[in-house]
């Protein structure tokens, strides 16, 4: 900082000149970024152990780095020092963070199989299975065990038909297992992450569950929870209705969350032509909601003059976007990725109240690093590396672009092909950050899912996200019934992509009939002898 300059060459080869401040003043800018990877690292190795470290230990060695790196940052001018204590730092929080989710949870898990016993509780949601489906249940009593040896949760699968709704209290002849654990080494560990959220037993139901007499929770938190499950349930219900007898399960499942309602068929042609991603509430169903809600008040209040003259009308519109995520993320159900894509949105629209760049790197290490605080065993789960991977590429893509377009600004652009650029961009850059991915945890990756993606996003955007949008600003006066049909005839459309989509590539990958027939017989019998 004391006089002392470095060289590097610019444009046309000119040495340009700066002081060491500037490398100082950058890593600043970039310390969020450099946090949250050494929170990423920490948080990582916390998982990856199997033992548990002490917790004492980690949060001296957290105090002991911010003081040695505040320290450095005062006597010290040296910018590789500071990338390296600032490293250290996060590994140390995010590992400590690791540590406090271990100690603050407290599921109760059942020791062994027991079972068939009556189980009472209230249906909480219900996923779709290959057979029947999974309900999700707030247990109240489990016959055999004692109050403080019973789980508060367990999952349920129901093969028969389910005639009782979410937020009825059921009573089922189930028999229950604790959470499997990984069958090979180093594979998922659905234990772990049923133990994270609460899930103290899984099992499958004998004949039917049947409702029973008792009423609502007695607690507060309870009955707002089984209101919720409630609402969520007639909402799935009244889309379904109104969008279409072949959509509106789908429509179902991106309104409100529940997938109940939807065939496997349909999830199948989904995950194999690459448009998985439609099902699970994250970040694009987030952003979709929280862009369209931001883009018309922004705009309706830009109309009105005395506003527009007088306040920052993005700022009313970011506002009203956070609202609007709120409301959605206690509609679908609030599942852990629905919350991690609610944080980014909170960050992103958060940015602009504050009137900083809300799409940025920054940004972005930013979220991620509110996600590891509170959700810190979602760092193993293949949402979480997925989204921000993407999120992370795209990111930085845009920025180099934008950055091109700003050197180029004298040249006229074409908006409908910039569209089209923008999409295929998108669409290429997100699908080869989540191959690696995809590969590990799931074994398979949609060889077609960029065409298929380029088909069925510009109806999702173009159509789908309008109709829904006016779907909710009409229902208000009854006249959303239009809308939600608009909904369904698109949602319709990007099935259609989606079964042609996943039927063409075991045609490329099976020419003969043979083959194609050994496919079948593997996929009837659930092996993984065909991939």
């Amino acid at each position: 900082q004391h006089g002392l300059l470095k060289f590097r060459k610019g444009r046309g080869g000119k040495m340009q000149r700066f002081t060491l401040s500037t490398d100082l003043s950058y890593l600043q800018m970039h310390g969020p970024v450099l946090f949250a990877i050494g929170m990423l690292l920490g948080t990582l190795w916390y998982f990856s152990l199997d033992f548990e470290p002490n917790l004492l230990l980690l949060i001296l060695g957290t105090f002991g780095l911010s003081a040695l790196l505040f320290w450095v940052r005062q006597k010290l001018a040296f910018g590789v020092a500071r990338i390296g204590l600032v490293i250290a730092l996060g590994a140390s929080f995010g590992a400590g963070a690791g540590s406090f989710a271990s100690a603050r949870v407290q599921t109760i898990t059942i020791a062994q199989e027991t079972g068939p016993v009556w189980v009472e509780g209230w249906i909480e949601r219900g996923l779709p299975a290959e057979r029947g489906a999974r309900l999700e249940l707030r247990v109240h009593a489990i016959d055999g065990l004692a109050t403080e040896n019973t789980p508060k949760h367990i999952r349920l699968t129901h093969i028969l038909d389910l005639k009782t709704e979410p937020g009825r209290f059921v009573r089922c002849w189930s028999v229950l297992r604790p959470p499997p654990a990984p069958v090979l080494a180093d594979d998922y560990g659905f234990d772990r992450q049923a133990w994270y959220m609460g899930l103290g037993a899984v099992g499958y139901v004998q004949g039917r569950c049947r409702g029973a007499t008792l009423g609502r929770p007695g607690g507060i938190l309870e009955r707002v929870e089984n209101w919720i499950s409630v609402t969520r349930r007639q909402l799935a219900r009244y889309v379904k209705q109104h969008a279409g007898d072949r959509a509106g399960s789908f429509a179902a499942a991106l309104v409100s969350g529940d997938r109940s309602f939807m065939t496997m068929t349909d999830q199948e042609a989904l995950r194999g032509a690459g448009l998985a991603h439609l099902l699970a509430i994250s970040g694009l169903h987030m952003g979709i909601v929280g862009g369209l809600v931001f883009l018309l008040t922004w705009r309706v209040l830009a109309l009105i003059e005395p506003v527009a003259l007088r306040v920052n009308v993005k700022k009313p519109a970011a506002t009203a976007a956070l609202f609007s995520c709120l409301v959605y993320l206690v509609i679908s159900g609030a599942s852990v990725s629905t919350q991690r894509a609610f944080i980014m949105a909170t960050v992103l629209f958060g940015a602009v109240l504050i009137d900083r760049t809300a799409l940025s790197l920054r940004s972005l290490a930013i979220a991620m690093i509110l996600v590891l605080t509170l959700l810190p065993w979602s760092v193993v789960t293949p949402g979480f590396q997925m989204s921000f991977a993407a999120t992370g590429a795209l990111i930085a893509t845009y920025e180099r672009w934008q950055r091109r377009l700003r050197e180029q600004a004298y040249i006229r652009r074409n908006r409908s092909l910039f569209w089209v650029q923008g999409l295929f961009v998108t669409s290429t850059v997100s699908g080869f950050a989540t191959m690696p991915f995809a590969l590990y945890h799931f074994g398979r990756v949609a060889g077609l899912g960029l065409a298929a993606n380029l088909m069925a996003m510009p109806i999702v955007s173009l159509i789908s996200a309008p109709a829904a949008t006016a779907a909710l600003v009409l229902a208000p006066i009854g006249l959303d019934r239009w809308a939600l049909r608009a909904f369904g005839l698109s949602l319709e459309a990007v099935l259609v992509v989606a079964h042609v989509f996943a039927e063409i590539l075991p045609m490329i990958k099976c020419p003969s009939l043979k083959c194609r027939a050994k496919a079948r017989r593997c996929s009837a019998s659930g092996s993984s002898c065909f991939v």
